[in-house]
């Protein structure tokens, strides 16, 4: 799981700020769950939702998602090394408007298969 000091840096780096303090309170269930403290806080529901419109604005909103696909994206990407020997080691989402376009899986070793997958809606 990226660290809390990885995920303002991206947050700065998207945004200007930091959003600290959403950050901490996105992981404070860890000092008391552990590891397993994604059950709180790591999900799209609508009560922390609008707890964190109220106090981090629309722009926390999208950082708290952010925070949650990052976490999610590591941990997949650390199964996928497990269950394929050599995972892809740069995945690239390109958008389509408002919805998910392709998705570009790229190995960074020499006989590797590159893959491009086009997820577009259905027509």
């Amino acid at each position: 799981m990226p660290s809390q000091k990885v995920h303002m840096e991206l947050s700065k780096e998207r945004t200007g700020q930091t959003f600290e303090e959403l950050h901490a309170w996105i992981d404070e269930p860890q000092k008391f769950i552990g590891f397993n403290h994604r059950i709180e806080r790591h999900s799209y529901y609508e009560d922390y939702k609008k707890y964190i419109e109220k106090k981090w604005g629309e722009k926390g909103v999208v950082e708290w998602l952010f925070h949650i696909a990052i976490d999610n994206i590591e941990t997949a990407h650390k199964f996928a090394k497990k269950a394929y020997l050599k995972a892809y080691e740069e995945i690239v989402f390109e958008f389509d408007g408002e919805e998910l376009g392709k998705c570009h899986f790229t190995k960074k070793f020499k006989s590797a298969e590159n893959r491009t997958c086009s997820y577009l809606k259905k027509k």
